[in-house]
């Protein structure tokens, strides 16, 4: 299977994969990773957007995993899209098969390469209304053209995503990687998830309201904020964006990816595995270990317990640039009826209370146990405290950025506790 890159306004042949044993065509069975020759040639030792994953830099060497290389299940579609492939095929689907059906219009800047070449169709587009009433003509084309995410329909309970662009017409089309218009902004439309239950479409309206709360608590967000129109959150994508020579697509690899995980139903993650994987590739690492401990206590003050390894990535950019993507996926989870736990987790965390002075001191403990350098601990207290003091004016806030009254008032107890547990944390 042939694995494209996207770079400097195009696609280009960048690495073949190989099942070394046709009967286990899963993520756990062994397979082979080569960089095509003439890509290594140019982009040799890279890890950047450059390279297929960070633990996976360019050379010229035939890789043989044991188990599929973790950012492979990025590519892999999920949940609902996982379904929706699997409803049309009439046997049941290998994770191979899936790879391959599924991943030619990814996030980020890789995709399977498709059997054939797209050509890009005339379309005069869409209005937005049309967009979020989920009209039966921007359904059927979107899920055509395949820039559908997450299903077409509301079958089983499916929340269907699409994939969109606006054209310098204010028109919208159903992205599916290949438009052949002139794109103003490109972003994701999401609608509510019906086995979130009676609180979902709140659950989706609050997640712009968040996204505002970020910004005021200083969390990186997107540069244009998500919008709630219509019953739909419209989301401008971080990892696309036009440029002089057309369009670029930046690197993503999710938490999941850079840790290596390969199924989070199997593995047990740690705040701590994360940041030390996140100090091997980022390249601004002291500002992204703050950034990081900044969106964990917002997650823990508004109540987002649905932190796992997907919902947290890396962007890669075109300056080389590796930092976390802006926040994304932020809202009040715990209104979610599916009884959403909080998975990843930091050491001298207990039964809900969190000994901060305990994190920061485990933190010391758990880089050098692999032989790095602690990040400054001094600098983690001192942010903490002064993040605790911002979460005094916490609740005022949310209200500004348009939170509902009794999602601020059910978050109080917890603001409170968080403000007390951060005051006094000390760095050892």
């Amino acid at each position: 299977m042939n694995i494209d890159i996207h770079l400097d306004g195009a696609w280009h042949p960048c690495a073949e994969i190989d099942l070394r044993d046709a009967a286990k065509p899963h993520r756990y069975g062994p397979m082979t990773l080569r960089y095509d020759a003439d890509y290594a040639l140019r982009s040799l030792h890279a890890k950047d957007l450059r390279a297929v994953s960070v633990r996976s830099p360019v050379d010229l060497a035939v890789h043989t995993f044991a188990a599929w290389p973790s950012f492979l299940i990025d590519l892999v579609p999920q949940g609902a899209a996982r379904k929706r492939l699997e409803r049309a095929s009439p046997v049941g689907l290998t994770d191979w098969e899936l790879l391959e059906r599924g991943a030619v219009n990814p996030v980020g800047n890789l995709r399977v390469r498709p059997p054939h070449a797209s050509v890009p169709r005339a379309h005069p587009g869409f209005a937005l209304e049309e967009m979020t009433k989920r009209g039966d003509a921007f359904v059927d084309y979107a899920d055509d053209v395949g820039a559908t995410v997450a299903g077409a329909t509301d079958t089983q309970g499916e929340a269907p995503k699409f994939w969109v662009a606006q054209d310098g017409h204010g028109r919208w089309h159903p992205d599916g990687g290949q438009l052949g218009t002139n794109v103003r902004r490109y972003a994701l439309l999401k609608f509510p998830v019906p086995e979130a239950g009676a609180r979902a479409v709140d659950i989706l309206r609050h997640e712009a309201a968040y996204q505002k709360v970020a910004l005021a608590m200083n969390v990186r967000v997107t540069p244009v904020l998500p919008e709630f129109i219509d019953g739909a959150l419209l989301i401008p994508r971080f990892d696309r964006r036009m440029g002089s020579a057309g369009e670029i697509r930046l690197g993503v690899e999710s938490v999941y990816s850079i840790t290596g995980v390969l199924d989070s139903a199997r593995a047990s993650l740690r705040h701590d595995q994360v940041l030390i994987e996140l100090h091997k590739c980022s390249t601004h690492f002291a500002e992204e270990v703050l950034e990081y401990f900044r969106r964990d206590v917002l997650n823990l003050a508004l109540g987002n317990r649905d932190n796992h390894g997907r919902n947290t990535a890396i962007l890669k950019d075109t300056d080389g640039s590796i930092r976390l993507a802006p926040v994304f996926d932020l809202g009040p989870a715990y209104l979610d009826a599916r009884a959403i736990v909080r998975v990843i987790r930091w050491d001298g965390e207990r039964g809900g209370a969190i000994d901060w002075t305990e994190v920061v001191a485990n933190l010391e403990t758990r880089f050098e146990d692999v032989e790095l350098e602690p990040p400054d601990l001094t600098r983690i207290a001192d942010e903490l405290r002064a993040f605790g003091k911002q979460l005094a004016a916490l609740p005022q806030t949310m209200r500004n950025c348009g939170v509902d009254e009794s999602i601020v008032d059910a978050r109080r107890d917890n603001i409170d506790m968080l403000i007390r547990s951060l005051i006094d944390v000390r760095a050892p």
